[in-house]
């Protein structure tokens, strides 16, 4: 087997999956320090972001797959 430097698909969604995921955490992070006065948040208060990260991340796996699918084909 040659060694292509092109990407499989999984390795483009991977890194688009990874980088949806760092925007959201930002974005909720953001959200909640501006809620809470930035105020340090507690061990319940970051497991509970984490929740609604993952939450955003389900509403949103569907169409970042697709985007990432056809992005990925109009690139082969």
């Amino acid at each position: 087997m040659e060694h292509s430097d092109e990407l499989t698909f999984a390795e483009y969604f991977k890194s688009r999956y990874d980088l949806f995921r760092g925007l959201i955490s930002f974005v909720v992070a953001m959200q909640w320090l501006i809620d809470h006065d930035f105020a340090e948040p507690t061990d319940r208060d970051a497991r509970l972001m984490d929740i609604e990260v993952s939450r955003q991340m389900c509403d949103v796996w569907g169409e970042l797959y697709v985007l990432t699918l056809r992005e990925w084909l109009d690139g082969q």
